[in-house]
């Protein structure tokens, strides 16, 4: 082979020629170049240390994607979120995408309802088949450890059973959403027995309630858009920002 001839010939310390070897013989043992560069990805891969990459996560009840798309997406963008949880998009969710994102959908109990979780492509995400509506279950690849977000949305007046959510609970679970549920230790000015409900599942299932900085409602100051994980590191804030009657919570992990 001329090139290994001309490596001779360049009189390399031996490493360095054992290493061109090496690449040369992949080079010309590939069918194709396609095949070539995945192989030395794969082969780079092992070396690589695991290395934790700061997450935004956003949560915004948009009260209609159809009118809100074009300031969700500047506000996705603003914050750097890799994963969205949108919730009450309505029957026009499907009409705009997110630049870059790929989203997943669950079907709502009303013409208004329905949960999105948009995934930016830089992460592998695979959604697990339900039949909950306003609830979304998406893995995330492509981190330090793969992580489960589940996106819910639960309305005023409609019944929910949270323990059909208890099997698809993993290890590194974050769950967030608009629950319509108020508690007194999670940042309302007032308790109500869906907030009850919803802290004694939450308790029984090892799961923590995250701490934003303010209460999500615009029309009250009861704190519904609520952030649940059993991850260590998470803390939110709250996005004064946008025309839906809700403020957005971003969780960084």
């Amino acid at each position: 082979m001329q090139s290994l001839t001309q490596l001779e010939k360049w009189n390399f310390a031996e490493k360095d020629k054992e290493f061109t070897r090496n690449i040369l013989d992949e080079w010309y043992s590939g069918s194709t170049l396609s095949s070539v560069l995945q192989q030395w990805e794969e082969q780079n891969n092992k070396y690589l240390p695991s290395e934790k990459v700061p997450l935004n996560i956003l949560c915004y009840n948009v009260e209609g994607w159809g009118t809100r798309y074009l300031e969700v997406v500047d506000l996705v963008y603003k914050i750097d979120a890799s994963i969205s949880v949108l919730t009450e998009v309505g029957e026009l969710w499907n009409k705009f995408t997110i630049p870059n994102f790929n989203t997943f959908h669950q079907q709502g109990t009303n013409r208004s309802g329905g949960v999105c979780v948009s995934v930016g492509k830089h992460l592998r995400a695979t959604q697990i088949q339900l039949e909950i509506e306003n609830t979304v279950i998406v893995d995330v690849f492509n981190l330090s450890d793969p992580i489960r977000i589940i996106g819910i949305y639960w309305p005023q007046g409609q019944g929910r059973n949270l323990d059909d959510l208890s099997p698809y609970i993993t290890q590194e679970t974050i769950i967030t959403g608009d629950f319509n549920a108020s508690l007194e230790e999670w940042n309302s000015t007032a308790s109500d027995k869906r907030g009850k409900i919803l802290k004694e599942w939450i308790e029984k299932n090892n799961l923590t309630y995250i701490p934003s900085s303010s209460h999500s409602s615009k029309r009250s100051k009861r704190n519904i858009d609520l952030t649940f994980s059993n991850i260590d590191g998470i803390n939110a804030e709250t996005m004064f920002f946008g025309t839906s009657d809700h403020w957005p919570i971003v969780a960084h992990l």
